[in-house]
C-alpha cells in the first residue's frame, strides 16, 4: 500500500487537508497536483468540484475516482506540462508536494503562465523550523530520515513559515494568507486541568504563537494569487 494512503487510512485527512477542503468549497474547478490515491480528490468530488489531476504513480491511478475530468499521468515536472493543463482553475493545489519536487522554482512559474487572474494557489507543507525539530536537533542532534513527516526520505527541500513565501514572491506569486497547525507544547494537557492557568495559558498562548509562527506551526498552508 502507498504509504500516503496508510496514513490516510489510520487518521482521515489531516487539519491542513481539511482547511483547503474549506477553502474551496463547492462547484469550483480544481487541479489537484500529487493526488496519490485520490482520497482529497473524492471530497472535492463530493462538493460538486471539476477536478484535474496530476500524479505520476501508476498504482495510484488505478485506485482514482472515475468522476476526474482529467488525469494527467506525468509528474508536474514534465517538460510538456504547460500544454496539458487547462486555464481555467479556480484553485491549484499543492498538498505536500512542493517539497518532493527537483526544481519547485520552475514548477511555480509554470503553474503562474496557468492561472488567471482569479486563480488562488493553495500549498501546504511541514515547518523545518517547528520547536519540535529544533528540541531534537538541539537535545539529539538527531536529522534521521523517516517513512513520512517533516523528514520524510523522499523530501528534497526543506521550508519554513518565511522561507516559503520569498520564495513564491520570487517566482510570480503574492501571498496573501498563511494558516498553520499549532504544535501542542509536551505540558498542555496538564495546563488545562488547572483553570487558572488553563485561563492564562488561553489568554497567552494565541498570542506568542502569532509572534512566534515560525516556532509553533508544525504544518502550514499558504494562500497566493499569480502576480
Amino acid at each position: 500500500m502507498i504509504v500516503y494512503e496508510e496514513i490516510f487510512k489510520k487518521n482521515g485527512l489531516s487539519k491542513t487537508q481539511e482547511e483547503i477542503l474549506d477553502r474551496v468549497g463547492k462547484n469550483k474547478i480544481v487541479l489537484e497536483i500529487g493526488s496519490s490515491t485520490g482520497y482529497m480528490t473524492k471530497a472535492f468530488l463530493s462538493n460538486l468540484c471539476i477536478v484535474d489531476v496530476v500524479e505520476k504513480n501508476r498504482e495510484a491511478i488505478k485506485k482514482m475516482p472515475k468522476k476526474v475530468r482529467k488525469v494527467l499521468k506525468v509528474s508536474i515536472e514534465d517538460e510538456k506540462i504547460e500544454k496539458l493543463l487547462s486555464k481555467d482553475y479556480d484553485f491549484i493545489i499543492l498538498a505536500d508536494v512542493l517539497e518532493h519536487l527537483v526544481d519547485p522554482e520552475n514548477t511555480l512559474n509554470i503553474l503562474s503562465k496557468v492561472a488567471n487572474k482569479n486563480t488562488m494557489l493553495l500549498i501546504s507543507l511541514p515547518n523545518v523550523a517547528s520547536w519540535i525539530m529544533r528540541k531534537q536537533l538541539f537535545f539529539k542532534g538527531d536529522f534521521e530520515y523517516q517513512e513520512s513527516g517533516i523528514l520524510d526520505k523522499t523530501h528534497l527541500h526543506f521550508y519554513t513559515v518565511n522561507t516559503l513565501p520569498k520564495l513564491l514572491s520570487n517566482n510570480n506569486w503574492i501571498v496573501e494568507k498563511v494558516i498553520g497547525t499549532i504544535t501542542r507544547l509536551p505540558f498542555e494537557e496538564s495546563i488545562n486541568k488547572v483553570p487558572i492557568f488553563n485561563w492564562l495559558f488561553k489568554m497567552i498562548y494565541p498570542k506568542l504563537v502569532e509572534k512566534y509562527r515560525n516556532l509553533s506551526y508544525y504544518h502550514f498552508l499558504v494562500e497566493a494569487v499569480k502576480k
